[in-house]
């Protein structure tokens, strides 16, 4: 009787499918570009960094690897921007519970480190035209306005190349502030601050703002019309508030906020757009899907919104970006699934990029953020560096 081979790769395939159908999951195999629609995209060059490596990948729009950044020290990336020297700044992230303390990475065209600094930063920065850098950080304090016992809270710092602290402002000092512009009423009650309980030994500090974007503002045309947006001035996203807001870096006052729980829900990366509007990654953290917004900001009205058809098949309930490209289409990470793509005004998706990094359970790789570079911001610099080798 003749035996009928069954290739190994085949028994994996099906037990993998099997374990997955049982557990209600079916694992998504798919990797690289899915959708590419040429004519309808604007065509340039992404970057991303897997949450469980350490390293950056630019990518073309075929999905081609272009260059890759890496600096292996034992702590994974959590962001990484391009810069237009060819250098990446990356941030490894503060992270209490695992005793990371947090570290500022400047690494060359070639993976060689240039400058870092050991801080206490997640999330965010901007480098900033007089050569510094804003770095959102991580302290912990005790403010009894906002909630009894230890607070894991959130601080920006504007650094010198040298190393030297030159400007800082502390959330918990302006929390009260956030009052006059959104439903919060501090201290918190203790409904809202289950995240981390103070009744368990040794006690977590509570998280209450969580912020997570750090945009200083350039030029901009929403300026002349109310300077609350003048060039400077710092936006915030603070998750665990539902709310986003403009922070004046003359008086370090909270001079615009806008959302709150039942308007935002558990949002990131506000973003102020050449057109005078705010757009706005909208987790949906509580309802379970996301959207991306945008938002005119003095008439506080949502005059335009991406979301997916269902809406339940594009949420990332944590983590997340978007970005407006120069043709009007945005580019959006859907991080929590490893999912990048790009959708035009009317919400079609006319690219889409399935990370190819899985983790040890078969899984794509979260991407906390990505952006699209231009070709006349990455081509000269492909071709600066390929003549030099």
């Amino acid at each position: 009787m003749r035996r009928k081979l069954i290739s190994l790769s085949f028994v994996i395939s099906f037990v993998v499918c099997t374990v997955s159908l049982l557990l209600g999951q079916e694992i998504d195999k798919r990797a690289g570009v899915t959708i590419y629609k040429p004519d309808r995209c604007y065509n340039g060059y992404t970057l991303y960094n897997s949450r469980q490596r350490e390293e950056a990948t630019l990518i073309d729009m075929n999905g081609y690897i272009v260059h890759r950044w890496s600096y292996p020290q034992g702590y994974t990336w959590h962001y990484a921007e391009l810069f237009p020297n060819g250098h990446i700044l990356a941030i490894i992230k503060e992270d209490y519970n695992n005793k990371i303390g947090g570290m500022l990475l400047e690494l060359d065209w070639n993976s060689n480190l240039v400058w870092s600094m050991n801080i206490a930063c997640h999330h965010d920065f901007d480098k900033l035209e007089n050569g510094n850098i804003m770095v959102l950080c991580r302290e912990y304090v005790v403010n009894d306005a906002i909630y009894p016992g230890i607070l894991k809270s959130d601080c920006y710092l504007e650094i010198t190349p040298d190393k030297e602290i030159v400007w800082e402002w502390h959330a918990d000092q302006h929390a009260l502030e956030l009052e006059k512009f959104v439903d919060l009423k501090f201290p918190l009650p203790k409904s809202k601050s289950a995240r981390y309980p103070t009744d368990i030994y040794p006690p977590r500090p509570y998280d209450w703002a969580h912020t997570n974007t750090l945009e200083v503002l350039r030029d901009n045309p929403l300026a002349k019309k109310d300077q609350r947006f003048k060039k400077g001035n710092i936006i915030f996203s603070m998750r665990h508030t539902d709310t986003i807001g403009i922070i004046d870096r003359e008086t370090g006052k909270i001079v615009w906020a806008w959302g709150g729980p039942g308007v935002l829900d558990k949002q990131h990366i506000p973003t102020l757009l050449e057109n005078g509007n705010i757009l706005i990654y909208d987790n949906g953290s509580n309802r379970r899907y996301t959207k991306i917004l945008e938002l005119d900001p003095l008439r506080e009205k949502i005059v335009w919104e991406y979301k997916a058809d269902p809406p339940e098949s594009f949420f990332s309930n944590s983590q997340g970006s978007s970005q407006r490209l120069p043709n009007g289409n945005t580019f959006i990470a859907n991080s929590n699934n490893g999912i990048l793509f790009e959708v035009t005004p009317d919400g079609e998706v006319v690219w889409e990029y399935m990370n190819p990094d899985l983790s040890a359970k078969g899984r794509r790789m979260n991407i906390y953020r990505s952006l699209r570079y231009s070709p006349e911001f990455v081509e000269p610099l492909l071709s600066s560096k390929s003549q030099q080798k």
